[in-house]
């Protein structure tokens, strides 16, 4: 009698073969090792695994030698911008006539503009379409991106904050943002290079305390002041006292980029950018891939608000802000209050100037993580496996959302009076059975989503060691997984990935978590997990007949 082997094992046998061709969406770009990593060459292969990878910069060749290609990046076209390559109109043909008398030819006909027709398509690599947001197109051409700038009045209009363009920003930083309008939303004025309410825009590098000469960090960090409905940056402190006497602050954990302090009712992620030194032995994030995680948090933030498809089970975002200067006297003392009982594997904060600049993302406070938290019974298991598996199946339907770093780090959980939450999928309303048990899903550092201006995701190819891991680690088994679902092509769509990690949740709360249990329920979440490995996306899995007592139409 044949061995059974384990469902897991068959689903990532299988998945190799079963997946169509991988559709490329532009290039993302992976992080830069820190020089110092990069030379000592005896780096363990995940070393914070459960805080965040280290991302590799690959040897690919860039297509402009004036863009940075780092950290997570998308491609916007704006509609009715055509890329194709003027193609030859159809017609009579051009060619001379052949000759076959031998008397004396004319001189040779002018082939000028032939040859200039096709030099100039020989000069543009035909471009392959690819699956795209649902406005604009984004497209690939030879495995390196067509870059366009990102609509961002549109991108902003989405989340009502359109009246950010009418921001009394400074006039050179006005300028610089010109490019980034909506060309609808813009007046021209007769006369070449004049437009409404400005002057000639020269091109010139705004100054906000960033070095002169990163064109592309300064026009990402104005995009970043407009989010921010900000002019310049301000100071941590008087971003942190909005929400609370600073003396009450304190820090709850720090990441490989950045530190957590609770700040009142909320979370505050102080993330250091653009700035030249080491930041706990990695380069410091760019304003362009704050922004983009920016954009990515907005995205789920929208699922909040009563739609077509909508869910809160994603950590909300409250606020954005760009600051700059040193740490603030409280957030040393909170820092080494931390320190002193955990042991920080952070640099100390005072290594930062007062010219260095950060984002600051102020969040809801979704709790304590899974790792840490106490569930109470079977139940509570339900609920959570319910809340994630619902808002997973709500983002991937109604933005091609996937998580891909779901462990137990990224999970918040709290307790509270409400017995049950509703959420929309494809326009259906239905009420979830909580238990008391609230679910909110954070860190979006390496997923995949379709803003519907853009398709954002960060390129995993890039960090061979991430699939590195332990064997048997189910979190490292999980990583291997996706790279065979996405057949290391990382800008596709493939949902299947949300179901790898609800699969590796429902390992960990058999493996690692301890709470009131049966033998029927244990069978019962094994017969899930089997179930699972054959649904292709986190909203067949919720179709499952284990959620079916929890779930009612509203």
């Amino acid at each position: 009698m044949a061995s059974r082997q384990d469902p897991w094992m068959e689903m990532i046998l299988e998945e190799g073969d079963n997946n169509p061709e991988n559709p490329q969406v532009g290039v993302v770009y992976g992080r830069r090792r820190a020089q110092a990593k990069a030379q000592s060459g005896t780096e363990k292969s995940l070393p914070r695994i459960q805080n965040r990878g280290s991302f590799i910069m690959g040897n690919s060749s860039s297509w402009s030698h004036s863009l940075s290609i780092r950290g997570r990046e998308s491609i916007v076209i704006e509609s009715g911008v055509n890329l194709q390559p003027q193609r030859k109109p159809k017609g009579p043909s051009k060619r001379p006539p052949k000759h076959t008398s031998k008397k004396k030819q004319d001189p040779s006909p002018d082939l000028r503009k032939e040859k200039e027709y096709f030099e100039e398509v020989d000069a543009f690599e035909l471009l392959e379409e690819t699956p795209s947001a649902s406005k604009g197109t984004t497209w690939v051409t030879g495995g390196q991106q067509q870059a366009v700038p990102h609509n961002l009045t549109a991108i902003l209009a989405r989340w009502g904050l359109s009246d950010v363009t009418n921001t009394s920003l400074d006039k050179s930083v006005e300028k610089s943002l010109l490019p980034f309008f909506d060309k609808l939303a813009i007046e021209e004025k007769e006369g070449e290079g004049e437009v409404a309410g400005t002057e000639t825009v020269e091109p010139h590098v705004v100054q906000h305390g960033l070095p002169v000469g990163e064109d592309e960090c300064v026009s990402a960090f104005t995009q970043l002041l407009m989010v921010c409905k900000q002019t310049a940056p301000v100071s941590l402190r008087e971003v942190l006292s909005a929400y609370c006497d600073p003396v009450s602050i304190r820090k709850l954990g720090e990441g490989t980029y950045g530190e957590a302090f609770r700040v009142g009712p909320t979370v505050c992620k102080i993330v250091p950018i653009n700035g030249e030194i080491l930041v706990n032995n990695e380069v410091q994030k760019k304003s362009k891939e704050v922004l983009e995680e920016a954009l990515l948090s907005l995205t789920l933030n929208n699922l909040r608000k009563e739609g077509e498809n909508s869910c809160t089970g994603f950590i909300e975002t409250i606020d954005f802000r760009v600051c700059r200067g040193a740490y603030d006297a409280e957030l040393i003392r909170a820092w080494e209050d931390w320190d002193a009982k955990n042991s920080s594997e952070n640099d100390h904060p005072k290594i930062f100037s007062d010219e260095q600049c950060y984002i600051v993302f102020v969040l809801a406070d979704g709790g304590s993580d899974l790792e840490s938290f106490v569930l109470l019974d079977y139940k509570e298991v339900q609920s959570l496996l319910l809340q994630v598996t619902a808002s997973l199946a709500v983002a991937e339907t109604a933005c091609e959302f996937e998580h891909r770093d779901l462990h137990w780090g990224n999970i918040l959980l709290s307790r509270d009076n409400t017995e049950d939450i509703s959420f929309t999928l494809g326009g259906e309303r239905t009420n979830a059975t909580t238990f008391g048990l609230r679910v909110s899903i954070i860190d979006f550092t390496l997923s995949r989503i379709n803003t519907g201006d853009a398709i954002l995701f960060l390129d995993l190819s890039a960090d061979p060691e991430l699939f590195m891991g332990e064997k048997g680690n189910k979190q490292c088994e999980t990583y291997r997984a996706m790279k065979k679902v996405t057949k290391n092509c990382w800008g596709g769509s493939f949902p299947k990935t949300n179901v790898l990690w609800l699969i590796y949740l429902v390992d960990i709360l058999l493996l690692k978590k301890p709470f009131k249990r049966s033998v029927k329920d244990e069978r019962d979440l094994r017969s899930l997990k089997k179930q699972m490995s054959l649904y292709q996306s986190a909203r067949e899995c919720l179709m499952d007949s284990f959620f079916s007592g929890l779930l009612v139409a509203a």
